[in-house]
């Protein structure tokens, strides 16, 4: 068998057998499934699918540290892009970056979730947008069926036995962070939060704050204002539509994040919270993550914010790739583990 093809593992977690009291049918319950990968010559991981709640089938990744460690979750920026491509095939990798050196230096149970209804074909439009995304993604995808997909996801891999429950990190990236925080909210086990080029109140107020920031002058801000405005309305008027567009994605996934904040909602966590954004994000602007930080500071939350001179959205040098940005990956895990 070559070695970078599964070893495939059916565990029968609920698969007992509900004998009919009338007919005398059975009826299997879905059976958790496990796989694992060879993702690099020195890392296997498992990729674990659990029956749906209502939706579709949710499916995890999981590193395997040699003994029971702290979990730490990545969640990904938007768009329908898996965390693992190629799994079981010569051509397999990471879109998630830092994970799988992170995964290797076996200190922690590293953990991804793809996105509900997520493809492993591969996307026809841009990446970070939800344009040519394969199968029924775009149909499902909104907040509220992300978050949902997660915390199933958490819920499950906190039971593991390669899992210590009692530290829990959660990195979120760009659109990942107001996942984050949601989880953060929902789950008192969430003892850590990295939010990476987030925003901090409603998306909504990114647009605003990046237009604002230019250098346009005041009507012609005004008058972009007043676009945002007519764009913002026709969603309010068709929140759950999946057919039409905005800004790449659409309407039903603007109407779910624009009703969510993520300061707001890491106000409801216990959790300590590290923030980094470049000063030169010209998507997320910086004054949005500023925003959240100095209503945590107000609260008297322990926060850490790391503001990243010259940077971009991904926290590398604006335009330059995110590899440049190490130093600021390794910050993160460095201010965990000093807790």
């Amino acid at each position: 068998m070559p070695r970078f093809m599964p070893r495939l593992s059916t565990i029968l977690l609920s698969g007992l057998l509900l004998a009919g009291s009338s007919c005398g049918a059975a009826l299997a319950v879905p059976a958790v499934q496990e796989e694992v990968f060879s993702l690099v010559d020195t890392l296997a991981i498992m990729r674990v699918t659990l029956p749906g709640e209502g939706g579709a089938p949710v499916r995890y990744y999981l590193s395997r540290p040699a003994k029971k460690s702290p979990l730490v979750l990545y969640i990904q920026g938007s768009g329908c892009t898996p965390p693992f491509v190629g799994l079981g095939t010569p051509n397999r990798y990471s879109t998630l970056y830092s994970w799988i050196p992170l995964a290797q230096g076996g200190r922690y149970a590293v953990l991804a979730v793809d996105k509900p209804y997520q493809s492993d074909e591969s996307q026809k439009g841009e990446r970070g947008s939800a344009i040519g995304c394969a199968g029924a993604f775009n149909q499902h995808f909104s907040y509220d069926a992300w978050l949902a997909t997660l915390k199933q996801a958490l819920r499950h891999a906190l039971r593991r036995p390669e899992v210590n429950p009692a530290r829990v990190l959660v990195v979120g990236s760009s659109e990942g962070a107001p996942m984050a925080a949601g989880l953060a909210r929902a789950f008192p086990e969430v003892t850590d939060v990295v939010l990476l080029g987030a925003n901090g109140p409603t998306q909504l107020y990114d647009f605003a704050a990046n237009i604002y920031r230019s250098s346009d002058s005041d009507e012609v801000k005004l008058q972009r204002l007043q676009e945002l405005d007519a764009i913002f309305n026709a969603i309010s008027a068709d929140p759950k539509s999946t057919g039409k567009f905005a800004w790449g994605h659409p309407y039903l996934r603007w109407s779910s994040f624009f009703a969510q904040s993520t300061a707001e909602n890491l106000t409801h966590s216990k959790a300590r919270v590290y923030l980094a954004s470049g000063m030169q994000d010209n998507s997320v602007p910086i004054l949005s993550t500023e925003a959240m930080y100095a209503q945590l500071r107000a609260q008297g939350r322990d926060v850490t914010f790391r503001r990243v001179p010259g940077a971009g959205h991904n926290l590398a040098p604006e335009g330059r790739p995110v590899t440049e940005a190490q130093k600021e990956f390794d910050a993160f895990i460095t201010w965990f583990e000093r807790r």
